[in-house]
């Protein structure tokens, strides 16, 4: 009887493991299976982690899950890594240069791309969403978004990229009479940060989208009150919305060239002493 109920409590606690090793909305994969689905998705969302995850980065790991579940083209895939046993996806985690301390490591995989694009911001629901708006076109309804208008703002950006002034025109004008008809606040005070937004780079160009972008991220990074730190979220959000993917991976490009510099720079500076002036 005593072996009964010891047999029956490891078997509970085998079966309570094997459901928290899989989060709902997910493909758990392994070094046989990744390499396949990865060809087959236009966007996936590797997470590279422990075997059975826990705590607050794999509770908003979960909701960001939920929040994307109906998401078009695109896949969240959990590869659990583990250092003891068989070692599962140990050689994985190497080839992508995954270790434990990384944990939960963030990687998009974009159909066509080589290289996957390292996610370097928060852990957390918002964290995740911004990263992919970041980098590709889906729409998540980031806060202080909206849907029509993040529409409008990707056309716009193009446009305005191509210096087609009658269409920015037409586009500014639509998104003004949208935002009009809005009743809600929240919605008319978004509306109007599209607008200003809009109107900035119909004056300055393309160009004060990244401007205003690290104005913002210099703010919230400040001694500023809740209230305030909201509205420049919400506003670095809908910045976010002014991007199209071809902008978004020469971003990316330029941060990794900038980064590449900055480190030969350092080397330089330990090996001979000197610094660039």
């Amino acid at each position: 009887m005593k072996f009964f109920v010891i047999f029956s409590a490891t078997l509970f606690f085998a079966l309570i493991l094997s459901i928290k090793a899989h989060t709902p909305g997910t493909v758990t994969v392994d070094s046989l299976t990744f390499d396949k689905v990865v060809r087959n998705f236009d966007v996936v969302l590797a997470k590279f982690d422990d075997k059975y995850p826990y705590g607050d980065n794999q509770d908003q790991f979960k909701k960001f899950a939920e929040s994307a579940a109906n998401t078009k083209n695109l896949l969240l895939v959990e590869i659990p890594i583990t250092d003891y046993g068989e070692k599962e996806n140990e050689q994985l985690g190497a080839e992508y240069k995954v270790t434990k301390a990384d944990f939960p490591a963030y990687k998009l995989f974009l159909k066509g791309k080589s290289k996957p694009i390292d996610h370097t911001g928060d852990k957390t629901e918002d964290g995740l969403k911004q990263f992919l708006s970041q980098h590709t076109n889906l729409w998540f309804g980031l806060p202080g978004t909206l849907e029509a208008l993040d529409r409008l703002a990707r056309e716009y950006f193009d446009i305005s990229s191509a210096g087609d002034e009658t269409n920015q025109k037409t586009l500014l004008e639509k998104a003004r009479e949208q935002v009009k008809g809005f009743v809600d606040k929240k919605e008319q005070k978004s509306g109007e940060s599209y607008i200003k937004i809009m109107e900035a780079v119909a004056k300055q160009g393309v160009d004060f989208l990244k401007r205003e972008g690290r104005r913002v991220q210099n703010l919230l990074k400040g001694k500023i009150t809740d209230t305030k730190k909201e509205e420049l979220q919400h506003r670095s959000n809908i910045l976010l919305s002014f991007k199209s993917l071809k902008e978004s991976v020469t971003d990316t490009l330029d941060a990794a060239k900038d980064t590449v510099v900055d480190t030969a720079e350092k080397v330089k500076e330990a090996v001979t002493g000197e610094k660039d002036l």
